[in-house]
């Protein structure tokens, strides 16, 4: 029984993970900019975008994240030209 609930748990921790669920900050960040597009009635390629907040450095990531859409925060270069990257999607 103990082994039959560990491969739900994982089977299920995957799901979510693929899903975008994982809670990682690029996550969050992938979250963050399709929910905003999809208000503004645009119709994002939702894997185009998490496709390149996986490119987006872990502390970036959690910056952007923190300060949400209507933060202001400090991001590298790279970053800024992966965001303008999923803003084309």
């Amino acid at each position: 029984m103990k082994k039959h609930t560990r491969s739900i748990a994982l089977v299920t921790g995957l799901t979510l993970a693929a899903c975008g669920g994982g809670g990682s900050d690029q996550d969050q960040v992938a979250d963050m900019l399709i929910e905003a597009a999809d208000d503004a009635g645009a119709s994002p390629d939702s894997d185009c975008i998490r496709d390149l907040a996986q490119d987006i450095s872990d502390d970036d990531a959690e910056a952007m994240a923190d300060a949400g859409l209507q933060g202001d925060p400090e991001i590298s270069d790279a970053a800024g030209e992966i965001l303008a990257e999923m803003l084309l999607c």
